[in-house]
């Protein structure tokens, strides 16, 4: 009897030790059963987790260390990156031709991913870039497809993007002519595709690169009278807070916890109420344009200033027809995430890429000489040419190239990660339901060498069709900057741009690919012809030419600077 209570404690001691060595194994990460990863990675239970910590300190870049330390370590085209047992691991994919056939042809498949609906989804619950694909969402992408339709884009966005481009070449014009020092492009890059997005979109004009053009001058004049800062100022501020607190969140082992966590801070309520009121004034104006139009002038896009525009315009004709009344559409949820979800990505990414392009051609002065000569061969002048120059010119393959190799090797949007709907293979490999894929849209290197046959069916039909690309001239030193690796010889030996000599990633692909692909391509095109007649970009000091990135929600120059030197007034 004087030993039960010894007894009694002994077992229990048992059972605690017993139940912490079962909770201790749990927290171990979990590998699917058959697809490739670090085997020192799951007797740990940080997994992966702690080795990439030193590669981010050393290059800013998360996808880049996930990368180093699943794919790349072990030297295969899909691994995985292993987690602490809380959270399942991450299948990470590396092999562009599959990449592109998931994107592209296999989207019964594969869907948005749920890491990515709940991080999104808290801030932007009903922006289709927070949504599964559903009726609902096809309906709201239909509803905005038009706004991005060639003839809408040259009819509405083109004129402004040239307008906003000839005012960066002003305010680049001054600050050349004042000093031969670098000068950070991004920053300007950014400024100037707000003013194109925020009028594209809403109708209004921004007024950031005048601000800073009628800034500069009274700099120089020695005139200190303060400006009204310019009406986009508020969206600056907002982006800014969005992209870093996105970042943030998402580096946690609970983003989507983190994010909602975020929605009840004052800084976020601030945030939204500000948007709110902006894009409510926007759309209330929007609404006044079209409130008294007949049924038929309401078919017409003629009076179309925007996107807003055209589609409020088929809302209110959509409830006529329907004899209803027009909803409020300051009340409509989906407008307002929608609308401050394309101006943020409609002007951080491609000011980062034209940034990457401003770093190529200083880096690659041969292929900016080509560039200058094949523009001024297609527009011989004597002034810039017009946009609808630019836009109806005969081809110029080179510059075509040009554009889609800054998209290509910039790696603005790097990486992204759909879900598995059903169990399924990737290159051969099995892979459950629910299974989160992180894709690299970045190709800047040679893919690992893979055998045809774990390759699905899709794939190598299309390798058929338009050849693999990556195993040809095209293929070749994947680091460089080389428009020509896009151009082909047609049958009569003439020149021609070839947009299947690789895959195309940048803007991801499919029913879920970037919405606003055309009009960053229009863009990106008028702003190159445009810089390339007007400036040099020269070597920069040594302190200034690492290729070195900084990853947020877009990946951006570590550097992003360019000197200068003006060509033509």
């Amino acid at each position: 009897m004087v030993f039960e209570p010894l007894s009694w404690r002994l077992g229990l001691a048992g059972l605690v030790v017993l139940g912490l060595a079962l909770l201790l194994r749990k927290l171990y990460p979990k590998p699917y059963p058959g697809i490739p990863y670090n085997e020192a990675s799951a007797k740990r239970l940080t997994g992966d987790v702690m080795e990439i910590v030193p590669i981010m300190k050393e290059t800013n870049e998360l996808s880049a260390a996930i990368f180093a330390v699943t794919t790349r370590k072990l030297g295969v085209p899909i691994a995985q990156f292993l987690f602490p047992g809380v959270r399942k691991p991450l299948i990470v994919l590396e092999d562009p031709r599959e990449i592109e056939d998931i994107l592209v042809r296999r989207h019964k498949e594969f869907d948005k991913a749920a890491i990515d609906v709940e991080v999104f989804g808290a801030m932007f619950p009903r922006a289709t870039l927070a949504q599964y694909t559903t009726p609902e969402l096809r309906a709201q992408k239909r509803l905005w497809a038009d706004a991005m339709s060639v003839d809408f884009l040259r009819r509405v966005a083109a004129p402004n993007i040239y307008k906003c481009t000839l005012e960066l070449l002003e305010l680049w014009g001054l600050r050349a002519a004042q000093a031969d020092r670098p000068i950070n492009v991004l920053d300007d890059f950014k400024n100037a595709t707000l003013d194109v997005i925020w009028i594209a979109m809403l109708g209004e004009e921004a007024g950031t690169i005048r601000f800073d053009i009628e800034r500069l001058k009274r700099q120089l004049e020695g005139d200190g009278t303060a400006l009204q800062p310019p009406s986009g100022a508020f969206l600056k501020e907002q982006v800014a807070y969005i992209c870093e607190t996105i970042v943030r969140n998402f580096s946690t082992l609970h983003p989507n916890l983190a994010q909602k966590i975020e929605t009840y801070l004052p800084r976020y309520r601030r945030f939204r109420s500000s948007v709110t009121r902006e894009m409510t004034r926007c759309m209330k104006k929007a609404v006044e344009r079209y409130q008294h139009l007949t049924e038929g002038a309401l078919e017409s896009d003629a009076l179309d200033t925007c996107a807003m525009d055209l589609v409020l315009r088929r809302q209110i004709l959509q409830a006529k027809k329907a004899g209803v009344e027009p909803s409020d559409p300051t009340q409509d949820s989906n407008m307002l995430d929608e609308m401050f979800v394309l101006l943020v990505a409609g002007h951080d990414s491609t000011a980062n890429t034209l940034a990457w392009f401003a770093r190529f051609m200083e880096r690659f002065p041969a292929v900016q000489s080509t560039l200058r000569a094949e523009l001024r061969k297609a527009f011989p002048g004597p002034g810039l040419p017009s946009v609808d120059e630019i836009l109806n010119a005969a081809d110029v393959p080179y510059l075509d190239g040009a554009c889609e190799e800054a998209f290509r090797l910039a790696g603005t949007a790097k990486a992204n990660i759909r879900q598995t709907l059903v169990d399924t293979t990737i290159l051969g490999y099995p892979v459950p339901k629910g299974a989160e894929i992180f894709l690299n849209y970045h190709i800047d290197r040679t893919p690992t060498p893979l055998e045809e046959e774990k390759r699905s069916e899709t794939s190598r039909a299309a390798a058929e069709r338009h050849g693999d690309g990556l195993s040809g001239i095209a293929g070749r030193d994947l680091a460089s900057f080389n428009p020509r690796r896009w151009i082909v010889l047609d049958k009569t030996g003439k020149e021609k741009f070839d947009a299947y000599a690789l895959p195309s990633l940048a803007m991801g692909g499919g029913f879920r690919g970037c919405f606003g692909r055309r009009m960053a391509q229009m863009e990106l095109r008028i702003m190159v012809v445009l810089l390339i007649l007007t400036f040099e970009f020269l070597e920069l000091p040594e302190e200034h030419q690492s290729m070195a990135a900084i990853e947020g929600v877009f990946r951006e120059p570590k550097h992003p600077y360019a000197r200068l030197r003006i060509l033509r007034e």
